[in-house]
C-alpha cells in the first residue's frame, strides 16, 4: 500500500512538471510568489522545488522547469521590492537562485548537445522564455521605484509644505530624512535591477550560443529594442520627480525664528517679573 502511494505521488509530480514546463507561449504575468527568501520558512518552498526537479526525469522537461522556477524568483523579488522598506538581502538571495536556474538550464542544454542531439530549437525556446521573464523583472523594479518616487512627491508637495507653513522644525527635519531615505531606496532598486540584468544576460549567453545564427541575430535586435524601451521608461519616471527643495536652509531659518520667539518670550516674561517687583517695592 505504501509503495503504491509513493509511486502514485512520483507520477503525479512528474506529470505536473511536464505540463507546467511546456508552455506554448512565453509567460507574460508573474505567478504567485508564495514564501519569499525573507521568510524563515522559505526552505519549505525550496524543498518542494527540489522534489519536483528530482522526480522530473526528462532532461528537456527539467531544463524547462527552470523557467517556472525563474518566474517564481521574480515574483518573490516583486514582493520584497514593494515592501515599505525594500528587503535587499532577500532580493540578493532570490537573485542568486534566479541565476542558478538559468545556469542549470544552460548546463542541461550543453549535456544534451554533448550526447549528439540538435539543441538549437530547445535553446531558442528556453531563451525566449527567459527573455520574457527578464522583461517582467525590469517591470517589477520600475513599478517599485515609481511607488517610492510617488511617496517622495506626496511628501514634498503636501506634507513638507504644510510642516514648513506651520513652522514645525521637528516635522520638517523628519520629513527631510524620509525624503532622503526614499531616494536612497529608489536608487538601490535601480542598481539591483542593473546588476541582475547584467548577470542574467551573462548566464543566458550560454544558452544563446547554441541557437542558430539567424535566431541569435534576431535575439540581439530584440534585446537592443528592449533596452531602449526600458531607458525611455526610466527617463519618464525620473522626469516626474520634482526638483529638490532647498531643505536645509529652510530648516535653519525655521530654527532661528523659533529661537528668536523663545528669546522674546523669555524677555517678555522677565519684563513682567521686573514690573511686578517694582510695583511691590513702591507699595
Amino acid at each position: 500500500m505504501k509503495k503504491s502511494l509513493i509511486t502514485t505521488t512520483i507520477l503525479v509530480i512528474s506529470l505536473l512538471s511536464l505540463n507546467s514546463a511546456f508552455a506554448e507561449t512565453p509567460q507574460t504575468t508573474l505567478p504567485s510568489a508564495g514564501l519569499t527568501p525573507a521568510s524563515p520558512f522559505y526552505f519549505l518552498d525550496r524543498l518542494g522545488e527540489n522534489l519536483r526537479q528530482f522526480f522530473t526525469f526528462n532532461p528537456e522537461a527539467k531544463a524547462k522547469l527552470q523557467i517556472e522556477f525563474a518566474g517564481e524568483r521574480i515574483a518573490e523579488i516583486n514582493v520584497m521590492a514593494n515592501r515599505k522598506q525594500p528587503q535587499t538581502k532577500g532580493i540578493e538571495k532570490a537573485k542568486a537562485l534566479l541565476l542558478s536556474n538559468v545556469a542549470y538550464a544552460a548546463e542541461i542544454v550543453n549535456q544534451e548537445k554533448a550526447s549528439g542531439k540538435d539543441v538549437a530549437t530547445l535553446a531558442k525556446n528556453l531563451d525566449d522564455e527567459f527573455d520574457a521573464r527578464e522583461k517582467l523583472l525590469a517591470q517589477t523594479f520600475l513599478e517599485a521605484r515609481e511607488r517610492l518616487l510617488a511617496e517622495r512627491k506626496e511628501i514634498k508637495d503636501k506634507l513638507l509644505k504644510d510642516a514648513r507653513a506651520a513652522g514645525d522644525t521637528a516635522k520638517v527635519a523628519e520629513l527631510t530624512r524620509q525624503l532622503n531615505d526614499t531616494r536612497d531606496q529608489a536608487d538601490t532598486l535601480k542598481e539591483k535591477n542593473s546588476e541582475i540584468k547584467k548577470d542574467l544576460r551573462t548566464e543566458k549567453e550560454k544558452i544563446e550560443r547554441e541557437m542558430n545564427k539567424e535566431d541569435r541575430e534576431k535575439d540581439e535586435i530584440e534585446q537592443n529594442q528592449q533596452d531602449q524601451e526600458e531607458q525611455k521608461q526610466e527617463e519618464q519616471v525620473e522626469a516626474e520627480e520634482a526638483p529638490e527643495p532647498a531643505e536645509a536652509p529652510e530648516i535653519e531659518e525655521l530654527k532661528e525664528k523659533q529661537e528668536k520667539s523663545e528669546i522674546n518670550a523669555k524677555q517678555e516674561g522677565s519684563n513682567v517679573e521686573t514690573q511686578g517687583t517694582s510695583t511691590e517695592e513702591n507699595e
